[in-house]
């Protein structure tokens, strides 16, 4: 199943590990900047970040949506 996690964008269901909230993560910022010293993240927002979707191949997208909105979709 794809799932729509911003206006331009899809991902497969299966290939993610979890939707974690930015501001409640424990760890947050430590793992977002490992992430990007990697060049594994991409920013698909173009207001106030609120969550990340961490992938199967590392892969971390933040997006605009929050974690409670994502995981519906996901439903």
């Amino acid at each position: 199943m794809y799932v729509d996690i911003d206006t331009d964008s899809l991902v497969n269901g299966d290939d993610v590990v979890g939707i974690f909230d930015l501001d409640n993560t424990k760890f947050t910022n430590e793992f977002l900047n490992k992430m990007q010293a990697e060049g594994k993240i991409e920013y698909l927002v173009s207001d106030i970040p609120k969550s990340f979707i961490l992938m199967k191949d590392g892969t971390v997208f933040v997006v605009e949506l929050s974690s409670q909105i994502l995981k519906k979709r996901f439903e």
